[in-house]
């Protein structure tokens, strides 16, 4: 599903008029999830809760209403259109409360030394900033003797490290122990085909080959007992 971007008046009013017309429709065939991915576009579009309510739900609302008083929809339509509302504003309070939080959070990335391909880690900064994170990039081939110091001075609560090529296996657990040093506490999240397998094993390392899980797993982090 796609939505006109762009933070220009024409392009705001035409960005709620897809919104509102994809939450009607998605009420009026009776599709939870749709009327849920409505909702994280408007979220993620950067709109805040009191314009998605006047110019999304409400009016959606106020259009299954009127199609009921004409006799259009049953009575069953019309509630489950209200309890599809209702499930989709509870997952909004939870979506902003989740993302309300994260700005507190630092997140740190780096290939490790050696590493020149960084499309990926950037992609992963992107959606770490995006989902609200204090996500710092440091980019490619970053020396391992930097790792302790830079951990020193920021104090990330979470480090992300890729290794794109094998050869770079040994080096990542290198730059592993270094992030350690500076402190023990920092979470370590490793990720590209350079990852070595046995790495997969290591107790409270968390390895991700998917850019698209990245968010989650780094909520999943932040979680754990004595990051909070």
């Amino acid at each position: 599903m796609e939505f006109p971007t762009g933070s220009g008046p024409l392009n705001r009013a035409a960005l709620l008029q897809e919104l509102r017309e994809a939450y009607t429709a998605a009420l009026l065939l009776g599709e939870e999830v749709k009327a849920e991915i409505v909702m994280r576009e408007a979220i993620d579009a950067g709109l805040d809760e009191e314009v998605i309510h006047r110019e999304v739900l409400a009016p959606s609302m106020r259009r299954v209403g009127d199609l009921w008083e004409r006799g259009t929809l049953s009575v069953a339509d019309e509630h489950l259109a209200t309890q599809i509302t209702l499930r989709v504003l509870a997952l909004e309070r939870e979506v902003v409360r989740v993302a309300g939080g994260r700005w507190r959070h630092r997140v740190m990335l780096a290939a490790v030394e050696g590493e020149e391909h960084t499309v990926g880690l950037q992609m992963v900064g992107n959606l770490l900033a995006n989902a609200g994170y204090d996500a710092r990039y440091l980019g490619a081939d970053v020396p391992i003797d930097s790792l302790a110091s830079i951990v020193e001075k920021h104090r990330p609560r979470v480090f992300v490290l890729s290794a794109t090529m094998p050869a770079n296996g040994e080096l990542l657990r290198l730059a592993m122990d270094e992030v350690r040093r500076g402190d023990p506490g920092t979470a370590l999240l490793v990720g590209g085909q350079g990852v070595p397998e046995e790495l997969r094993e290591e107790e409270g390392l968390v390895v991700t080959r998917e850019v698209s899980n990245v968010v989650e797993s780094v909520d999943a982090l932040i979680r754990r007992p004595g990051l909070n």
